[in-house]
């Protein structure tokens, strides 16, 4: 509790110099004196993230890792960032519900094992590794509710009905994901002597869903009425308008444009080439006029310098770093759809739905397949058709007279 006083002025200085806004400095300062005040009060000695959930809980009457509405979210979120700033020497810009587990004292060790020896070490990329983390976090979180506080004493039947518990709350082909995810890890558990059977006994078959659905896609009048309502002068205007011209006019994923480097780049000669990080194939791209002027003008005129410096796009709030999730460029997304009045009730609308976009419109365009396939970066025609939902320009035309 001591260190946390003294290290109190040393954060608010560090967020202050970062740029956060006047109103979070002044709920920062209030809520880090206030849990001082608790812990001085409870004569708390030593302070981990169990006894900040516990304040939460008395003092303001939410669980930490729950927060449903913006004020409890901003009220938890100095003491969050001010924990990890000591620990790690920086902060992250949000927390999300849901991606910060408070794993419990029996299981922390295994966590972290896991973590270590298994998962940090699989090949994957960042995103995906996250993505393991959680779920297998999750799982040990249902254990320990369970009243299962060692691992090897779990049996196939509890496993089965976590599963069944969850299926409720997540679409089926998530439920695919975390079968499989729980799969692998349940494996190396056996294999390290933790558990005795495997996870090819828990789901011997995870069946795939074949029933494809047609997939959300946007006009062409419509993508033009997005991009036509960024204001490229209103604040991280540029940076927006850049991202969804790579969205539009390439069908870019957002993990290759997060994870886009100047080097990637060569506006002289003209081409954007980089690895695709879901594939790990090349993709080669002309540099056109649309997408090179919105990257020079946001480059030059609105990107913050940050630690990250070899990375093109960085974020749009203090502590200015590289883009480290997806979650940024969907919020791009949404919010400039909703700016041009877009329809997108009971449809998808994150930036995954314009790569479906570009695919289809470029056909109606009589653009070939494999020209639509080099350019969304696919290794084969057949992966591109997956992506074009419905041409009835073309359908009428193969329609027989009665």
């Amino acid at each position: 509790t001591q260190e946390y006083i003294e290290f109190i002025p040393i954060f608010l200085s560090k967020i202050e110099n970062d740029g956060v806004s006047n109103d979070t400095l002044n709920i920062s300062k209030w809520i880090t004196n206030y849990f001082k005040e608790y812990c001085l009060e409870k004569n708390i000695e030593c302070i981990d993230m169990e006894v900040i959930s516990i304040f939460y809980k008395k003092r303001f009457g939410y669980n930490i890792d729950e927060p449903n509405c913006n004020v409890q979210i901003s009220i938890r979120r100095p003491l969050l960032i001010l924990m990890e700033y000591y620990n790690t020497g920086t902060y992250s810009k949000s927390y999300k519900k849901g991606h910060e587990l408070l794993i419990p004292n029996c299981y922390s060790e295994l966590y972290s094992k896991l973590k270590l020896e298994y998962i940090n070490k699989s090949n994957l990329s960042d995103g995906r590794k996250k993505r393991k983390s959680i779920i297998t976090g999750k799982f040990l979180i249902y254990l320990n509710d369970k009243k299962l506080t060692n691992i090897k004493n779990i049996t196939i039947n509890d496993v089965s009905e976590y599963i069944e518990l969850i299926k409720s709350k997540y679409a089926s082909e998530s439920i695919r994901t975390i079968k499989g995810i729980l799969r692998e890890t349940l494996n190396w558990l056996y294999f390290e002597n933790e558990i005795n059977f495997t996870g090819n006994q828990v789901f011997p078959i995870i069946n795939k869903n074949n029933n494809k659905k047609i997939l959300t896609t946007y006009t062409e009048e419509e993508i033009e009425k997005i991009l036509n309502m960024i204001d490229i002068n209103s604040r991280n205007g540029k940076c927006r308008y850049a991202i969804l011209s790579l969205l539009v006019y390439y069908g870019l994923r957002c993990s290759d444009i997060i994870n886009l480097k100047f080097e990637n780049i060569d506006f002289e000669k003209g081409y954007i080439r980089l690895v695709q990080q879901k594939t790990k194939n090349e993709l080669s791209l002309p540099l056109i006029d649309e997408v090179k002027l919105s990257l020079i003008d946001y480059i030059k005129n609105e990107r913050h310098n940050n630690q990250d410096a070899e990375y093109i796009f960085t974020t749009l709030k203090a502590p200015y770093t590289r883009i480290h999730t997806s979650c940024t460029i969907y919020q791009i997304v949404t919010k400039a759809m909703n700016d041009a009045n877009i329809d997108y009730k009971n449809k998808k609308h994150g930036p995954h739905t314009l790569r479906h976009s570009l695919a289809t419109n470029m056909l109606k365009d009589n653009i070939p397949l494999e020209d639509i396939s080099s350019i969304l970066g696919h290794e084969n025609t057949s992966t591109t058709n997956i992506y074009i939902t419905k041409d009835t320009t073309h359908l009428k035309e193969l329609t027989l007279e009665i």
